[in-house]
C-alpha cells in the first residue's frame, strides 16, 4: 500500500496513527498533519520502490551472522591486510568513520563520505547516487572488489585472501558451522552472503524517539527534544517531506527514518553529480540518497562529500537555502528541490532540533557485544547468540 501510493505523480499527505498508548504528541506536530509523514512523489524527487529480495539461505541464521562478524572486523579479508570492513565502519560512530571520505587499503581516497550501517539491511537505496545496488550482497561486493577507486582491493587477490581465511581453524570451524551442507563453503558467494547477515543484524532502534512515539514512555524525549520535533515536522521547515518514517510493509517492526527518494539540495563542494552519472539524465544531476536519520548525531561529517562537519553547520545550510558551504555553480543552483527555500531559527530552536535529532540515537547498539569487534572482546562460540 504505501510503495503504491509513493508512486503516484502526484502529491498529498497521508497521517499514520501508531499504537503509542496515551502519547500526547505536541500541539505543534498535530497541526501539521502528524507525527510521522508519508509523501508522494513531490516535484524533483525521484522515489524508489523496493529492491528484490534476497534468496534466503540454506546455513544455520545464526552461525552465519556470527562468521560475518569475525569476517567484518578481520584485516586479512583486504589484499594487503591493512584495512577491515569495520575500519570504515566503526559500531562507536553507528557504523561510519567520522572522515570526510573514507581511505580504501590502498591509501586513496574513497570518493563519497562513509554512511552508517546500522538498520541498512530495511534500506532500499544502499548508496548515495547508484540505483543499480540493492542488496546487501551487491553493495558487499562492491566494497570486495572494485578497482576503482579500490576499498578492499580484492579483484586479482581473490584466492589469495580465501587461502588465507582457510588457513585459519578457527574459520574452518565457522564457515562448516554456519554452512553446513557445503562441501568447501570457503568460496566469496559464502563470505558475500555471511557479511550481509551481519550487517541485517545491525538493528539501531532502541531510541528515545521511539520509546516515546511507540512505546508510550512520556519521558524518554526532553522538553528540548519535544521542541525540536515539532519543529522538524512543521510546515515552515518541511524536514518531514524528505525524510519520512515509514514503517517496513512487510513485518510488524518500528518505522525507519528512510531513504525513499534521491534530492538535489545544492549540498557539496565537488563535482560529483550524484544520479546523473548513472541514469545520463540531465535532470538528475547534484541528486544524491535521502539518507535514513537514526543515529545521525553520530555519523559525522554530513552530505555526499563530508563538506558539513556538524548537525549545527547541517541545519545551517538549510536555512540558507542550500547555499550556505556548498558550491556556486549556476547548474548545482537550479538543481536545488523548491522545498529547501529557507527559514528562520532562533538560536533556542536550533538548539532544539538539534536535541530532536540527537533523541533518534540508540545508544545500545553503539556499544552491543553482538555488534562489537570479536578479536578484542568476547569470543562468542557458534552456539551463542550473545545478546
Amino acid at each position: 500500500m504505501a510503495h503504491a501510493i509513493l508512486r503516484m505523480r502526484f502529491c498529498f499527505v497521508m497521517m499514520l496513527r501508531p499504537k503509542v498508548h496515551a502519547v500526547r504528541l505536541p500541539l505543534a506536530i498535530a497541526l501539521s498533519g502528524a507525527a510521522l509523514l508519508i509523501v508522494a512523489c513531490v516535484g524533483g524527487i525521484q522515489r524508489l520502490t523496493p529492491g528484490a529480495a534476497t534468496p534466503a539461505s540454506a546455513g544455520s541464521p545464526h552461525a552465519m551472522v556470527e562468521l560475518g562478524r569475525w569476517l567484518f572486523y578481520d584485516r586479512r579479508l583486504s589484499a594487503n591486510e591493512r584495512i577491515a570492513c569495520a575500519t570504515c565502519h566503526r559500531q562507536e560512530l553507528g557504523f561510519s568513520d567520522g572522515r570526510v571520505v573514507s581511505i580504501g587499503a590502498t591509501g586513496v581516497p574513497l570518493r563519497r563520505n562513509t554512511p552508517g550501517l546500522l538498520n541498512s539491511g530495511e534500506l532500499t537505496a544502499l548508496t548515495w547516487a547508484n540505483p543499480q545496488i540493492r542488496t546487501l550482497e551487491h553493495q558487499i561486493a562492491r566494497a570486495l572488489f572494485a578497482a576503482d577507486p579500490p576499498e578492499m582491493g580484492v579483484a586479482g587477490n581473490e584466492q589469495r585472501v580465501i587461502d588465507r581465511l582457510r588457513a585459519d581453524p578457527d574459520y574452518r570451524q565457522r564457515f562448516a558451522a554456519a554452512f553446513p551442507a557445503d562441501d568447501d563453503p570457503f568460496t566469496w558467494d559464502r563470505v558475500i552472503e555471511a557479511l550481509a547477515a551481519f550487517t541485517r543484524s545491525l538493528h539501531g532502534r532502541n531510541t528515545p524517539y521511539d520509546r516515546y512515539v511507540y512505546h508510550g514512555e512520556t519521558t524518554a524525549l526532553t522538553e528540548s527534544a519535544r521542541r525540536g520535533m515539532a519543529l522538524f515536522f512543521s510546515p515552515g521547515l518541511a524536514c518531514g517531506h524528505c525524510h519520512v518514517d515509514l514503517a517496513p510493509p512487510d513485518r510488524a517492526a518500528p518505522p525507519r527514518w528512510s531513504d525513499l527518494a534521491y534530492v538535489a539540495t545544492g549540498a557539496g563542494r565537488s563535482a560529483d553529480r550524484g544520479l546523473a552519472e548513472h541514469t545520463g539524465a540531465a535532470t538528475d544531476a547534484y541528486r544524491f540518497r535521502v539518507p535514513p536519520l537514526r543515529n545521525v548525531a553520530v555519523t559525522a561529517p554530513y552530505m555526499h562529500d563530508g563538506s558539513l562537519p556538524t548537525l549545527d553547520a547541517v541545519i545551517r545550510f538549510y536555512e540558507s537555502g542550500g547555499q550556505l558551504d556548498a558550491g556556486s555553480e549556476p547548474e548545482r543552483r537550479a538543481a536545488r528541490h523548491p522545498l529547501v527555500a529557507g527559514f528562520v531559527l532562533s538560536d533556542d530552536e536550533r538548539r532544539d532540533l538539534i536535541a530532536f535529532l540527537e533523541s533518534l540515537t540508540d545508544a545500545d547498539a553503539l556499544q552491543s557485544l553482538a555488534f562489537a569487534d570479536p578479536f578484542n572482546g568476547p569470543r562468542l562460540s557458534v552456539a551463542d547468540p550473545g545478546r
